[in-house]
């Protein structure tokens, strides 16, 4: 007697740790786009290095620190997620007014757009992380406080992403939000010295 084969095709990464089919697709589209992106600068980084090596010192400089300008401004948007969320778990906050403006219904509404933009917007300040990354270590690069500081927020960086996934289905055990804390600190430092 014959067994019936069983169906062999094993769950995709994505559709094992985001339960939910309209944040999967949402999160699928952006992390294509974003390796899609980091994927032509390298490439554009590889074909004009030779323009990129006979820039002045202080030209190239300000050209990677453009990249990790923008991130900073997009993580810090990603970032305010927490506090919004904090407010709208506060008891307090349901007699709150601003002159005859009811603050909840505002911080609700906030707080819905910051949980859908929030990954998208992680995964294209990561990409533009990346690229700040390779182009930084590409000229010049010496061992010092600020490259330190750079290369320890890439490597928490790298945890902050892989327990984002794990806070899908609330496996990350509060990492996501420590690693956060600990990479706004470090990315300060780095940005600041």
């Amino acid at each position: 007697m014959k067994s019936k084969p069983k169906n062999s095709k094993q769950p995709s990464f994505l559709s094992s740790t985001i339960p939910n089919p309209k944040e999967r697709k949402t999160v699928a589209v952006s992390l294509t786009l974003c390796l899609c992106l980091a994927g032509a600068g390298l490439l554009l980084i590889f074909v004009y290095n030779g323009m990129l090596m006979r820039m002045d010192k202080d030209t190239y400089k300000e050209f990677l620190k453009q990249f990790g300008s923008v991130a900073r401004i997009i993580y810090f948007v990603v970032l305010s997620i927490f506090p919004v969320f904090l407010l709208m778990k506060w008891k307090g906050l349901k007699g709150v007014k601003w002159r005859d403006i009811e603050i909840k219904p505002l911080i609700q509404f906030a707080g819905r757009y910051l949980r859908k933009w929030h990954v998208p917007l992680a995964l294209l300040a990561t990409a533009g992380i990346m690229l700040h990354g390779v182009l930084a270590i590409n000229r010049d690069f010496h061992w010092d406080f600020t490259n330190m500081t750079g290369i320890l927020s890439s490597v928490v960086l790298l945890f902050l992403v892989v327990m984002g996934f794990k806070r899908f289905k609330r496996k990350d055990r509060s990492w996501h939000l420590k690693l956060a804390i600990t990479f706004t600190v470090l990315f300060m430092i780095h940005a600041s010295f």
